[in-house]
């Protein structure tokens, strides 16, 4: 498998960089992951030497500005995501909107539309998990975020790519605010595998706290084996992350294969 990182809070040089994320996977499948808030995806992609004409599927993590806004900028593919994608949502003490720019019906009008809150299997070895349930005590548990009637947002939308490979379950996550932990949970269940062999993406970590030492415990328990964590964790947490487990930078820019 190919991980290609087009957009990322940090970049490699001769890459832009925005808070966003956005990554072309290859498997036995080719899929776009991601398109970040803006149209930077498409000069990374370019500079990496990816056509984006040939990509037809493009799954969308969960509805949040960093990670799909750039959907504005492309048409004509197979979209994937979860129905509550498209909530109206703010941030709890601005008020200001964490959502999509664009409606549910200009991205229906724009893309062949495939909402699930179940598994959509993509290819023989890749699935999107659709809605994670959210099964541990440590993860999930508070959140800084509003719908639309004041109630609280746990982004019930939040999903991740499983693929299968000889070596072990490659579990991909935009930003698990479901859980890390909880979504290799269930990708595993999912997948019908044992053997957990890398985890990449965002993990909504910020702090070295009790979660983070949870989560950490978590993939020891697992063996993992290679782990790559970006964009929505923090530096510190990533630093902690390499005295526990043989990891990988990602930023816009890193091309991976595992």
């Amino acid at each position: 498998m190919i991980i290609k990182i087009l957009v990322d809070n940090t970049a490699k040089d001769g890459f832009e960089a925005v808070h966003g994320f956005s990554a072309v996977i290859e498997a036995d499948e080719k899929i776009l992951f991601d398109v970040g808030p803006n149209s930077l995806f498409i000069e990374n992609a370019g500079k990496m030497g990816v056509d984006l004409d040939e990509i037809n599927t493009l799954v969308l993590s969960h509805g949040h500005w960093d990670h799909g806004d750039g959907l504005q900028f492309v048409s004509g593919k197979r979209l994937i995501t979860h129905p509550d994608s498209f909530s109206l949502r703010f941030r709890k003490e601005s008020k200001t909107t964490v959502g999509l720019k664009m409606t549910r019906n200009e991205i229906a009008a724009q893309f062949e539309l495939k909402e699930s809150k179940l598994p959509v299997w993509i290819s023989e070895k890749m699935v999107y998990l659709g809605e994670i349930p959210r099964l541990n005590d440590f993860e999930s548990q508070s959140t800084t975020f509003l719908l639309e009637d004041g109630s609280p947002d746990f982004v019930a939308d939040d999903s991740a790519l499983a693929i299968k490979s000889e070596k072990g379950l490659i579990v991909i996550s935009g930003c698990a605010h479901a859980g890390i932990c909880n979504t290799v949970t269930y990708a595993k269940d999912v997948c019908g595998e044992d053997k957990v062999y890398a985890v990449l993406g965002g993990f909504h970590l910020k702090k070295l706290d009790e979660v983070f030492q949870k989560t950490a415990g978590f993939f020891q328990e697992e063996k993992l084996e290679i782990l790559g964590a970006t964009h929505c964790t923090s530096f510190l947490v990533q630093d902690e992350f390499k005295k526990y487990f043989k990891t990988i930078n990602l930023e816009a820019g890193v091309e991976v294969e595992l």
